[in-house]
């Protein structure tokens, strides 16, 4: 899956929030990953309904003779956009003390492809802000900061005319209209299971472990001693509810969901670490609810892959062409 960036350029309002009452304002961190409760962008946005007004938010194309960065389904991304964000990134970075590497360039013209995909989306769909929502969250975002005159000198700070970070502020409007439209479908409640696991390194272990527990031996008391996830170990391998498509381990998913009766075991799964070695475990059903409210966390996930997908789907039906090297 891509590594999406969509909260990249939400993140300067998010900040410009986040430091009222607090002076000097800083400068964005755009690497800087924040989200709601939910895992997406945080609610920014105002409450009112999705419109569809006469004008789109849409900037004007460039001349023909002004220098692309990319074409994006057509749409014109130009050098001095690219640029210009390109500087605002990095200097981020650099006060955040990050190195500098090879992929700055990269990571802020992918951004800004998503970022028009996402707009392009929106459009097509009928879903636009007005300039009167624009104009009430910039009187918010100049309130947060304390007044105009703090409000200019952050975006002085942050390398941002007043217009260009007016843009900023439809994309994250735009953005959380597209997020909510997106994860519409994603349940409240779900079937989940409640299982337990013994998670070991050794193939042998496993399978002895495996007889034991076939012989009578209590499951939650081995994983006590040889699990090597001591966070559920602790805990007799108590992996609680979880749904599907949320465990980090799907293998250990896939044999949880499988197991029809409570305390029925799995065989020994073999799955391999990220760093490429192999690991064993072995899983105990223990409860299943056929439709279990989701909590926080848990709804978090499916909603962040639904809208992960759809992104996917974007850019693989995208046509992107690109004018500019990724080692900016």
């Amino acid at each position: 899956m891509k590594r999406h960036l969509y909260l990249l350029f939400l993140l300067p309002l998010l900040l410009l929030l986040a430091c009222q009452n607090e002076a000097p304002l800083p400068t964005v961190a755009p690497a800087v990953s924040q989200t709601s409760e939910d895992g997406l962008a945080p609610p920014v946005v105002s409450n009112e309904p999705i419109v569809l007004p006469t004008e789109t938010a849409v900037p004007p194309t460039p001349t023909p003779d002004e220098p692309l960065a990319a074409l994006v389904n057509d749409e014109p991304l130009t050098q001095a956009t690219f640029e210009a964000e390109l500087a605002r990134y990095q200097q981020a970075q650099a006060e955040l003390g990050t190195p500098e590497d090879a992929n700055f360039g990269q990571v802020v013209l992918d951004a800004l492809i998503e970022q028009m995909l996402i707009r392009q989306a929106a459009a097509a769909q009928g879903v636009v802000v007005t300039e009167e929502m624009v104009e009430q969250e910039m009187a918010q975002l100049q309130s947060a900061a304390g007044g105009t005159e703090n409000f200019t000198a952050w975006l002085e700070a942050n390398r941002y005319t007043e217009a260009e970070f007016r843009n900023v502020v439809a994309d994250g409007l735009i953005q959380n209209q597209m997020v909510t439209a997106v994860t519409a479908d994603v349940p409240l409640t779900a079937e989940q299971v409640h299982a337990r696991y013994i998670q070991v390194d050794d193939a042998t272990l496993a399978s002895t472990l495996l007889a034991q527990i076939q012989n009578g031996d209590d499951f939650a008391t081995l994983a006590q001693i040889h699990s090597l996830d001591r966070i559920t170990g602790e805990n007799g391998g108590d992996l609680d509810f979880f749904a599907q498509g949320t465990l980090l381990v799907p293998e250990v998913e896939a044999a949880a969901f499988a197991l029809t009766e409570p305390g029925a075991v799995s065989d020994v799964i073999t799955a391999v670490n990220r760093d490429g070695n192999p690991v064993y475990y072995i899983v105990q059903l223990i409860e299943r609810d056929p439709e279990r409210p989701l909590d926080a966390a848990t709804r978090s996930v499916l909603l962040q892959q639904d809208f992960e997908a759809w992104l996917d789907e974007l850019w693989q039906t995208a046509k992107i062409e690109r004018f500019v090297g990724i080692d900016s």
